[in-house]
């Protein structure tokens, strides 16, 4: 189970970056297809508007020759019209040579079935102006807005530009593939931003993905953390059954052992002997009680409809009778009380249960701490229990989870000083029932363990 336990860091590595690899592949092939279709776009919108600017050109600068009748050659059936406008409405015939009538007359006789004659105009400049409204009409109806330059190529030079101001170099770049452009000749399209506006036309299928990716990634590590705590749970639990056997296994083996020589070893029925072997069987009872209790007390705090019968109580005797219990059972310990000047006389309390917490907090300095052990209490608005010993036997990490169910300081492979890790769980418990609060302090190398809770 440990080996598998190591692995699972292993495993989620290799999953993290399989899943970042597929989604930095699948945003890259978005991004490559919407590149192509925005290209595709740019490259459509471009050749419909030269397209339509040489035809709106083609409309606007062309010359027409009508023939009224071409079998019979007559300069007054000859009318000339340009940008829809009739220009010549007859031929003079002044101005037709003998030679050359026979030569049109011959022309128009091969081209017998054609009425209209358009001849075309070229201008070899573009105006740009007129293009790029056409362009501009184009893009709008494909939804961009961007800044771009246009250039007018001849035999792969630059023979005029829509701007002549400092542009940025173009980093996507178009050309004009209309059939109307002459040979060796094209229109240029560039503009600086396609990466931003492609990118934005990613940006929900990125933002998409990212969100994706975060969920996968939080959930993965939410369950190595969740495994992670079941594992320190499974430990725990694993010390706290081998702490109650051990802790049950010694008064039951003493009082089976005082039992056992009452009956075989006393057969003089000396009442001295008798009564020392009660005496120790009464006193390890009490410890398997206290043991028991203990327990009892931390499953109660789950339950909700506890509550606290609270009572006046006089703080001077009530704390004097715990410390005077801990003082006759660590005799080689200094425990010292200090009670405030201004502290009230009593305070309004659950005396049994904040009792029990007090004196774990003082059990806890004599196994624990230094030869020297302070109590300081002060009791105001709100009654504070204070317990310093010296010198400090926690560090920072252990004392943010010195309050925790079951939580016990690690002494490598060794627990010298035995017990469940509810004691100072039960503390935090009984403060909180109170409305009041429990925390450590460390500080110029010494431990403080303080309750604070309501006067009321």
């Amino acid at each position: 189970m440990k080996k598998l336990y190591n692995r699972i860091p292993y495993l989620l590595s290799v999953v993290i970056v399989a899943i970042i690899a597929i989604q930095i592949i699948w945003s890259y092939t978005e991004y490559q297809k919407n590149t192509m279709e925005f290209k595709s776009d740019i490259q459509e919108a471009l050749d419909v508007a030269i397209d339509n600017y040489f035809i709106d050109f083609a409309k606007d600068n062309s010359v027409s020759l009508r023939v009224n009748n071409a079998g019979d050659f007559n300069s007054e059936k000859i009318t000339i019209k340009g940008q829809n406008r009739q220009i010549i409405d007859k031929i003079n015939g002044d101005s037709l040579s003998s030679a050359s009538i026979p030569k049109a007359s011959d022309s128009l006789k091969m081209l017998n079935n054609i009425r209209d004659i358009y001849i075309s105009i070229n201008e070899d400049s573009i105006n740009f102006t007129k293009l790029k409204g056409l362009l501009n009409s184009e893009l709008d109806r494909k939804s961009y807005d961007i800044s771009y330059k246009l250039n007018h190529l001849k035999n792969d030079s630059i023979y005029a530009s829509s701007r002549t101001e400092n542009f940025t170099s173009g980093d996507f770049t178009v050309q004009g593939k209309s059939t109307y452009l002459k040979s060796r000749e094209s229109i240029e399209l560039l503009f600086p931003n396609a990466i931003i506006i492609i990118l934005k036309k990613s940006l929900f299928s990125i933002v998409i993905s990212l969100l994706l990716m975060v969920c996968i990634l939080f959930a993965l590590f939410y369950m190595q953390w969740v495994i992670k705590q079941q594992k320190q749970l499974s430990e725990i639990k694993d010390d706290l059954i081998s702490n109650i056997t051990h802790e049950f296994k010694t008064p039951i083996s003493t009082i089976g052992a005082a039992l056992e020589s009452i009956r075989y070893f006393n057969t003089n029925n000396d009442i001295e002997k008798t009564n020392r072997y009660l005496d120790y069987s009464d006193q390890q009872l009490k410890k398997l009680e206290t043991m028991v209790d203990q327990l009892m007390d931390t499953a109660l705090l789950k339950t909700e409809n506890w509550i606290l019968e609270k009572r006046q109580v006089n703080i001077h005797n009530w704390a004097a009778e715990i410390i005077d219990n801990y003082k006759m059972n660590a005799q080689k310990k200094a425990i010292l009380l200090n009670i405030s000047k201004d502290s009230k006389s009593e305070a309004y309390i659950e005396p049994f249960h904040l009792g029990n917490c007090l004196g774990a907090l003082i059990d806890n300095a004599v196994k624990y701490g230094g030869d020297k052990i302070e109590i300081l209490i002060d009791n105001g608005e709100s009654l504070t229990l204070q317990v310093i010993d010296e010198p400090g036997h926690l560090t920072k990490n252990q004392s943010e989870k010195i309050f925790d169910k079951f939580y016990r300081v690690p002494q490598g492979n060794l627990h010298n000083v035995k017990g469940y890790g509810v004691g100072l769980y039960y503390v935090k418990k009984i403060a909180e029932k109170h409305g009041g609060t429990a925390e450590v302090i460390l500080k110029n190398n010494s431990t403080s363990f303080i309750i604070s809770v309501p006067n009321e």
